[in-house]
C-alpha cells in the first residue's frame, strides 16, 4: 500500500484572487488551452439514491491519475446546479492528473453563479493503487484521511465553509471524467484509454449525539439499485458524457470506465485493474 508522501501542501484557492477550477475555465481563450478528443468520450458516475446530513465515509478504491482526468469520491447537494440562488454544497476527494500523485481536496460553497473553492493538494505515493479514504463531516469539522493519516482538517471556528455545509443534506457520489481545463488538470492523452476507477467497498456511519454509529457497508457483491444509481448526463467543462454502460459491478468491485467512441467495459482491457 502506498503512503502519504506529503500532506496538506499549501494551495488554498478560497482566498480572493486565487485561481481555482472555475476561474481557470473562465480564462480559456483558445482551443490550445482546452482538452479535446477525436470522438465522443464516455465517463461514469455512481450516485446515491438518498442524502445524509453529517457522518463518516470509508472508501477503499483505486483512482485514475492521468493528465486531464478527474477521478473522485464526493458529497453533493443535488439541487446545487439549478442556480437561482440555491446554495452550492460539495465536499471532494479528487485525483487530478496534472501531476503524478496529486490528490486534491476541496470544499465548494456559495452558489452556482459564484462558487467558493478551497482547493488543497496532497501528494499520495502510488495514487492509482488501492488506498483507504475517509471523509468525516460533522457540524464542526470536515476531515480528509488517506490510509489512516489526516491530510486535511477544516474546523468551523476557522472556516465559514464548514459552517455553511451545515445547512443542507448531501448525496454521495464517485465519478471519472475529463475536464476541458488544461491549466487545472493537464493535457489529456486519449491514446491511454480505456481508464478505470475501481471501488472495492464503501461504508457509512451516522453522526448521532457526537458519536459515529455504523449504518451500512457495501462490498459490492451486486449492484444495489435501492442505494445506488448510474449517471447519464454531462456538465459544463466536462468533455465526457456519463453512461450507465461504463459502470458495472465486476468480481465484487464497482468499475467506472473512461472510454472513447463507445460506452462499454470490455473484460479483456481490465487486466490488472481489479487486483489488490
Amino acid at each position: 500500500m502506498g503512503l502519504v508522501a506529503c500532506a496538506n501542501v499549501a494551495n488554498d484557492s478560497s482566498a480572493e484572487g486565487q485561481a481555482n477550477q472555475d476561474t481557470r475555465a473562465q480564462a480559456i481563450t483558445s482551443n490550445a488551452q482546452r482538452n479535446q478528443t477525436s470522438a465522443q468520450l464516455y465517463g461514469a458516475e455512481l450516485y446515491s439514491q438518498d442524502k445524509v446530513h453529517f457522518g463518516r465515509f470509508d472508501i477503499r478504491m483505486k483512482l485514475v491519475n492521468q493528465p486531464g482526468v478527474v477521478s473522485s469520491f464526493f458529497t453533493y447537494d443535488n439541487e446545487s446546479w439549478q442556480g437561482e440562488g440555491r446554495p452550492w454544497r460539495e465536499i471532494d476527494f479528487e485525483a487530478i492528473g496534472k501531476q503524478q500523485g496529486q490528490l486534491q481536496t476541496n470544499l465548494i460553497t456559495g452558489t452556482a453563479a459564484k462558487r467558493i473553492h478551497s482547493e488543497h493538494n496532497a501528494e499520495i505515493v502510488d495514487l492509482e493503487q488501492f488506498h483507504d479514504y475517509t471523509l468525516i463531516w460533522t457540524p464542526d469539522e470536515i476531515t480528509w484521511m488517506v490510509n489512516g493519516e489526516v491530510i486535511r482538517q477544516d474546523l468551523a471556528e476557522d472556516s465559514q465553509q464548514v459552517v455553511d455545509m451545515r445547512s443542507e443534506p448531501q448525496s454521495y457520489r464517485a465519478n471519472v471524467w475529463v475536464s476541458e481545463v488544461i491549466e487545472w488538470v493537464g493535457r489529456f492523452d486519449e491514446s491511454q484509454l480505456p481508464m478505470y476507477q475501481v471501488i472495492d467497498s464503501i461504508s457509512y456511519a451516522e453522526y448521532i449525539d457526537g458519536e459515529f454509529v455504523p449504518a451500512w457497508r457495501d462490498d459490492f457483491d451486486r449492484f444495489d439499485d435501492k442505494r445506488w444509481g448510474k449517471g447519464d448526463w454531462g456538465f459544463d467543462s466536462n468533455i465526457a458524457l456519463f453512461s450507465p454502460d461504463n459502470l458495472q459491478v465486476i468480481d465484487g468491485k464497482v468499475v467506472l470506465a473512461l472510454t472513447l467512441g463507445e460506452a462499454a467495459i470490455k473484460p479483456d482491457t481490465l487486466a490488472d485493474v481489479l487486483e489488490d
